[in-house]
């Protein structure tokens, strides 16, 4: 950790993540349902909520030996950490988060929910970041894992406000309540809707690639399946260049390379037992969306590589040899005749 390790390889085009676990996800009854899984075309990667990266500076051998430390780390939707001393004094380790969205988030009790999650944890914000957390590793506390795994929580805790907003509004059975509108990123939208039996989440999403618009439509052909499988699963419902019937009459984007991804949550989804894996599964869909998409081009462009290499070496040897034969004239001289 000494030293200055700075991580920006986020952009809008190109979802370089770093909190990858290889599992396999069910979405079904609200419950985390993972189990370990082989790198396939078929299998699915869980794209964890918890940031890893962020909660390693806060391993146990870190804060028995304090160092100095000064990381930027980018993630989706151009969120950004960093992670440093303050005053140059290593036991003060300064987490912050930035999020261009965040003032949205605000509209919704973000600012009240981080009180609740971290309490004496927070601090003044850091100049250019939204949210801060300060530990003192010269009082480590006795539940230290928990407070480290909340620190890698803290996007997640942010995106919760708007999700326990309106799933409080659908169990208290209120209507008619304004739908949240969080463009999460410059041209991408989530809209948040409550119902008295259900809330309705939908995504927006631009497609870069014709290819992308293709192999995404399978994705989400597979998700719409699902249910088959459980009945307790939501509703996925998918449409290709004009925004669902939820969000006629706003300014939703129309155009080929746009999708809208609906997520219809009934009450076993978002009740107080179930509604924290919820969370934890929705508000990170674009990612895995698009991660997916990717992987799944990559895993066709290596098969045709392969293919194609396979293909070369048969050509090859089908290449017919040259004969070389020697002749002799009447008298006695040789030549070579090729043929």
């Amino acid at each position: 950790m000494d030293g200055k390790d700075d991580v920006d390889d986020d952009d809008d085009d190109d979802d370089d993540g770093e909190s990858i676990t290889t599992e396999s996800h069910n979405f079904q009854n609200g419950q985390n349902n993972t189990k370990p899984t082989t790198h396939s075309f078929s299998s699915k990667v869980y794209l964890a909520s918890e940031k890893a990266i962020v909660t390693k500076p806060f391993s146990y051998c870190n804060l028995l030996k304090p160092e100095s430390i000064d990381i930027k780390i980018a993630d989706f939707d151009g969120v950004l950490f960093h992670i440093s001393n303050i005053n140059n004094d290593k036991t003060k380790v300064r987490t912050s988060i930035s999020l261009k969205f965040y003032q949205q988030l605000q509209d919704h009790g973000a600012d009240e929910l981080l009180k609740r999650e971290y309490g004496s944890l927070l601090t003044d914000a850091e100049d250019g970041y939204n949210v801060s957390v300060l530990i003192n590793l010269d009082n480590i506390p006795k539940d230290w894992e928990q407070i480290a795994k909340k620190i890698g929580l803290l996007k997640r805790n942010c995106f919760a406000s708007v999700f326990e907003k309106y799933f409080d509004f659908q169990e208290q059975g209120e209507e008619g309540q304004k739908r949240a509108v969080i463009n999460y990123r410059s041209d991408e939208t989530l809209y948040v809707e409550a119902k008295s039996d259900r809330v309705t989440v939908v995504f927006s999403t631009i497609f870069r690639d014709e290819d992308d618009v293709v192999i995404g439509k399978v994705f989400m052909q597979e998700l719409r399946e699902g249910r088959r499988a459980s009945h307790t699963a939501p509703q996925v419902l998918f449409s290709h260049r004009e925004p669902p019937l939820e969000l006629a009459n706003t300014d939703a984007k129309v155009g080929d390379n746009i999708g809208y991804v609906t997520f219809v949550l009934f009450p076993r989804h978002t009740n107080k037992e179930t509604r924290d894996n919820t969370i934890n599964l929705i508000h990170m869909f674009r990612d895995y969306l698009h991660y997916h998409i990717k992987c799944s081009k990559a895993y066709i462009h290596s098969r045709m590589r392969a293919k194609t290499s396979d293909f070369l070496k048969v050509l090859n040897r089908a290449r017919p040899e040259q004969k070389i034969t020697e002749k002799k004239t009447i008298t006695g001289r040789t030549f070579i005749r090729k043929e």
